[in-house]
């Protein structure tokens, strides 16, 4: 069992490959980075989780799978394929689905938990290292 009233901590994050480099982030505004950790599985796992950390910007995100997260600190804006605006802050979660595409606008250094599922990976699921 992983408890994430103690993994929530920021230890062991390290940075990721820069939002430029990912196929599934286009930035739009700024210059976000974003360091993470991976407590179960990584980049290309069938289900991955850990915690996130972002600096303020805008992207569009195209979730690579079904993902579901808690914001812990900081200030974001997405906009749905709908184009309905949504807004979140410490506590709130919410829920996405593989293939959907969201334009991410942090406006504070956000911090969350996610829980990525992508039943397409072959790669199978361990615990990070």
């Amino acid at each position: 069992m992983l408890d994430y009233t103690d993994l929530k901590k920021k230890e062991g994050l390290e940075p990721w490959p820069a939002m430029a480099d990912l196929p599934f982030v286009n930035v739009l505004e700024g210059n976000p980075e974003h360091i993470g950790r991976f407590d179960v599985g990584g980049f290309g796992y069938r289900t991955m989780a850990g915690v996130w950390q972002c600096t303020p910007g805008k992207f569009e995100y195209t979730y690579p799978g079904d993902e579901i997260c808690t914001i812990l600190e900081g200030k974001l804006k997405t906009t749905d394929e709908d184009g309905k605006m949504h807004e979140y802050g410490p506590g709130d979660i919410f829920y996405t689905r593989k293939g959907e595409v969201a334009t991410w606008e942090i406006l504070e250094t956000i911090y969350k938990v996610f829980y990525i599922h992508d039943p397409d990976a072959e790669q199978l699921s361990e615990k990070a290292a």
